[in-house]
């Protein structure tokens, strides 16, 4: 399947140039070369589809390049061949990414797409005015108070709420309006449940509930998601209903969750990187987020909770999921 895959990106991006013998012209204006790196293991795009619709947008050149971002050797090694490479523009699907390519390069520009806060995480100085070479698509957007809120609307009864998370989930703007809003109207103790490997999940988990903990807010980004199998079904064990950050825990089988729209960025992406390739300056794109929200509930996990939610709850989904649906 990957090997059709790839012989259909290749031709599609061939056709888009006008082929592989063509000259600079073919390739747009400028004769525009663009990197897209595909992270190893997976991303919050995907990197082929974003490829295609930066080449189809823009007529330039668009070539992709896999990475084990995972992997910080692997990281520096391929960000330096990239950079060496000197193309108009490079789209790295991984914070782990730009960082690798910021180190090397602070002329070319670079256009990431994140799970993460990119102003937490000092992918961007400024989230309206970036400045420098680097600015982006994220998916984060801090909603941890509505999605407490949310949770205390299916559960009453939670008063201890485990909050899980990498160590940046614990220094976001979203975490601390999450807190503020449960020593504040909520009325709600919070528990926090840092995990940074899989392994260390049934650990973390057995100590929160020893601690009180009734219901569990997983934020989506980092450890979570990259381990969200995993996670979700530890989460399972206990018993415990929960509401998660992204619809793909949902998919895998965890309760409900309250999320920015997870729609493919690919198309607003392609637009930033277009404007880029015209020649206007990266650093001065304000960093782009979602605008639209989803409740997605899994109809299997909801139907065995005892006592179950609200049923006036399920009228504010927009999103119903089997159990066996695909992640």
């Amino acid at each position: 399947m990957w090997k059709a895959h790839a012989r259909v990106l290749v031709l599609a991006l061939a056709l888009v140039g006008g082929g592989c013998g063509a000259g600079p012209s073919a390739w747009g204006p400028a004769g525009k070369r663009v990197v897209v790196v595909r992270p190893r293991s997976g991303g919050p795009v995907d990197a082929g589809t974003l490829a295609l619709r930066i080449g189809m947008r823009t007529g330039a050149q668009v070539a992709l390049r896999e990475v084990d971002v995972l992997s910080e050797d692997a990281v520096r090694a391929a960000a330096r061949e990239i950079v060496a490479e000197r193309p108009s523009l490079i789209v790295a699907p991984s914070s782990e990414m730009v960082f690798g390519l910021r180190n090397e390069t602070q002329a070319i520009p670079i256009l990431f797409v994140t799970m993460a806060d990119p102003v937490q995480t000092s992918l961007v100085a400024d989230e309206r005015r970036p400045r420098g070479n680097v600015s982006g698509f994220s998916f984060d957007v801090p909603i941890g108070a509505k999605q407490l809120e949310v949770l205390e609307r299916a559960f009453p009864g939670a008063r201890r709420v485990g909050v899980v998370g990498d160590r940046p989930v614990f220094g976001s703007l979203s975490f601390r309006m999450l807190s503020d809003a449960a020593r504040g109207p909520l009325a709600v103790e919070i528990e926090r449940v840092h995990f940074e490997q899989a392994a260390e999940l049934p650990s973390v988990l057995a100590a929160a509930e020893r601690a009180g903990v009734d219901a569990w807010l997983v934020p989506a980004g980092g450890a979570a998601y990259r381990f969200a199998p995993e996670l979700v079904a530890a989460i399972a064990a206990t018993g415990k209903p929960a509401l998660y950050g992204s619809e793909r825990f949902v998919r895998l089988g965890g309760l409900m969750s309250y999320a920015p729209s997870f729609e493919d960025p690919s198309e607003r992406v392609a637009s930033m990187a277009l404007t880029v390739l015209q020649g206007y300056p990266v650093g001065d794109l304000p960093v782009e987020r979602p605008q639209v929200f989803r409740f997605a509930v899994n109809t299997t996990a909801w139907s065995k909770l005892e006592p179950p939610p609200p049923k006036k709850l399920l009228l504010l989904a927009t999103d119903f999921y089997p159990s066996d649906a695909s992640p």
